[in-house]
């Protein structure tokens, strides 16, 4: 057989079982992670807020109607919401990086909801307003300062991101990143998940009393306006390495252990 008449079958070999492969589902053994990127939107500046999606794909190939299905718990850890506050970035990487995940762990990741800011070093987004005061829960005006809430809640395209992405994943559990105040805030739900998350990061619980300014908070939002437990994690102002390979293995742990409804 002539090397063209070989080239021609091999094509044709090639043709027909591409299909198959990729009609072949994952194996529910299979630890395959598989990362996908979605652009969520984009701040006052332009600049895009993009979700990072990670799962298994055993996990992910699960028919929603596949009773293992019900067990899987979505979680959605928030690197930063204030610019100046940047520790939970190097929790993003640490997940972004990680090989292997749990089961049970549907996992969403976001950098930062604040690009702007984070990109300016600065607390509040480019219009001066405090993302973690223009939602829509206790919202009321305050005067512009660090903790502006802004022209009415959800006046920011940064929050309408967020707000619109939370109502569409419906997430078990969400974490999000702060400092420098040093502990795991206490809700009004969920609060075995709390001491979990403390325990595993080593932090204390708190009430973070904030003294009439805590007003239209993005975790308050989602305790109270939605079935989803949202927990506000405080790193200190320096924040060694081991804490931070805690935080990131803690949010695994917790996450694909939470209660199921």
């Amino acid at each position: 057989m002539t090397a063209r008449r070989w080239t021609a079958v091999a094509a044709a070999v090639t043709a027909a079982v591409a299909p198959l492969l990729v009609a072949v589902p994952a194996s529910a053994g299979d630890t395959t992670v598989v990362t996908t990127r979605e652009v969520l939107g984009t701040s006052v500046d332009g600049r895009p807020i993009v979700a990072v999606h990670r799962v298994r794909a055993a996990t992910a190939a699960l028919d929603p109607a596949d009773p293992a299905a019900a067990g899987i718990r979505k979680v959605l850890v928030i690197g930063s919401i204030h610019g100046d506050e940047q520790a939970g970035l190097r929790v993003f990487r640490r997940l972004l990086a990680r090989e292997h995940l749990p089961a049970e762990l549907d996992l969403w990741l976001i950098r930062t909801v604040n690009p702007d800011g984070t990109a300016a070093d600065r607390r509040t987004n480019a219009h001066g307003v405090d993302l973690n005061r223009n939602f829509p829960y206790l919202w009321h005006s305050s005067p512009r300062g660090a903790t502006w809430s802004g022209k009415a809640p959800l006046s920011e395209p940064e929050s309408v991101v967020l707000h619109d992405l939370i109502r569409r994943l419906k997430p078990d559990l969400t974490v999000i990143f702060h400092q420098p105040l040093f502990g795991v805030g206490a809700t009004d739900k969920g609060m075995p998940t709390v001491r979990a998350l403390a325990r595993g990061m080593r932090l204390p619980v708190d009430e973070f009393h904030c003294t009439g300014v805590c007003y239209g908070t993005f975790s308050g939002w989602v305790n109270h306006r939605t079935e989803g437990l949202a927990v506000t994690v405080e790193f200190g102002s320096r924040v060694p390495s081991w804490r931070i390979g805690r935080a990131t293995s803690t949010v695994l742990e917790v996450g694909a252990a939470l209660p199921l409804p």
